[in-house]
């Protein structure tokens, strides 16, 4: 019980200082500091987490990842890659909605840490057309990024899940498979009703020359994907060469190039990238996720309790997708089944993970997202909720069904 006032403490903590606009970098240091208390992590240890946190080389290739995201983002918008996509979507889709998801949606199968970041553009762009709010904006980018981390199995959250439960990974993915579909249909209605259709004079007349068009607009990014996957280069590797090729076949002036460069690259992001990772650091070397995951019983009632509880809050605390997985689900292999899993059980685990993936503010896209834009993750919130309500409520349905029959 302890336990748990504890870490609802550091929730409180982060939550309230978000509330209070303290800036989110901040918040998570101060949450930090509060972790070690807390959880009893004397001083030169916390000095030590802090110091492995801004320094290990998965922060420093973070950073780097998504300060080279950012840049690919300004570029697209100096040279009107990302209003020449937006018009080819335009005349290629029949209802011009569907700009503000389906980038997001086809970026989202490029599994890569904050990156909503990348379709962030060209929302932004689309949604010049309705003068939608940073909020919405925020939502839209940020919701249809991420509704195929339930069954796509390039996603490092899926193969470890898969390998941990022992389901066959193809097996999973299938059963997993109706929550895309939902999470898709889920975003589509609140954007159908959220959002005016407003004039289709050029929709569904788009041609060749269109289809061009967005190859063109996405071009950067789609060398990266095929510069991961079929080249198989790191990630940091594959968005470095591609930021190169961008200014080596560049148009522009020197200066031009420069001022792009510039503008990318965010002290602000990187500091709050780095927090994140100490936030994590702090939390692991305090023992806090071992006690989060361990303070319900296996057992009983308490089982299907551990089953939510323990992903979800671990999710929650870190944002991490690979956090809640490794750390929680060797924990519940004994719930779900040994010999013979429970594919209901494993996919309730998974939605309970992922919905707090959804609304961690430590969550990197979240946080990184609502920045760009410059929204309020206090109104981002409240438009969120409600599909990650739906969603959750279709996992535990299914779960308490399964039971029944």
């Amino acid at each position: 019980m302890i336990t748990l006032i504890k870490i609802a403490l550091v929730i409180a903590l982060l939550l309230v200082l978000i509330k209070r606009k303290v800036d989110l970098g901040l918040a998570l240091a101060l949450d930090s500091v509060l972790v070690a208390v807390l959880f009893g992590l004397r001083p030169r240890p916390f000095g030590q987490a802090v110091f492995e946190g801004l320094t290990s080389t998965t922060t420093l290739e973070l950073v780097g990842i998504v300060l080279l995201v950012l840049y690919l983002g300004q570029y697209l918008q100096a040279v009107n890659h990302s209003r020449r996509l937006v018009e080819s979507l335009r005349r290629l889709v029949r209802d011009p909605r569907l700009i503000l998801a389906i980038p997001s949606a086809v970026l989202g199968l490029l599994p890569m840490m904050a990156g909503a970041m990348m379709g962030a553009p060209i929302v932004e762009e689309a949604a010049r057309r309705w003068d939608l709010s940073p909020a919405w904006k925020t939502f839209y980018n940020y919701w249809f990024r991420h509704i195929w981390e339930y069954c796509w199995p390039l996603y490092f959250n899926i193969i470890l899940a898969s390998a941990i439960f022992r389901i066959p990974i193809a097996a999973l993915c299938l059963h997993q498979l109706p929550f895309t579909v939902l999470a898709a249909a889920t975003g589509l209605v609140v954007l159908f009703k959220n959002v005016s259709a407003g004039s289709h004079d050029t929709a569904g007349r788009g041609g060749v020359s269109d289809v061009w068009g967005v190859i063109l607009g996405l071009w950067p990014i789609l060398l990266t994907i095929v510069l991961i996957f079929a080249a198989r280069l790191k990630m940091i590797l594959a968005l470095a060469l591609s930021a190169i090729l961008t200014q080596l076949l560049s148009r522009s002036r020197l200066a031009d190039r420069w001022a792009v460069v510039r503008t990318g690259f965010s002290p602000r992001i990187a500091l709050l990238t780095a927090a994140l990772m100490v936030f994590k650091q702090v939390l692991e070397a305090s023992g806090a996720l071992e006690a989060v995951a361990g303070v319900i019983s296996p057992t009983g009632v308490s089982g299907y309790i551990l089953l939510f509880a323990a992903p979800f809050l671990v999710a929650l605390l870190t944002g991490v997708n690979q956090a809640f997985v490794a750390i929680t689900f060797p924990l519940l292999v004994p719930i779900v089944g040994a010999s013979s899993p429970d594919p209901f059980l494993a996919l309730f685990a998974y939605v309970s993970g992922f919905t707090g993936i959804l609304v961690s503010p430590a969550h990197l896209c979240l946080a990184l997202t609502a920045d760009y834009f410059r929204a309020d993750l206090h109104d981002v919130y409240r438009i969120l909720v409600g599909p990650v309500a739906v969603v959750f409520g279709a996992a535990l349905t299914v779960l308490v069904v399964s039971r029944l029959l």
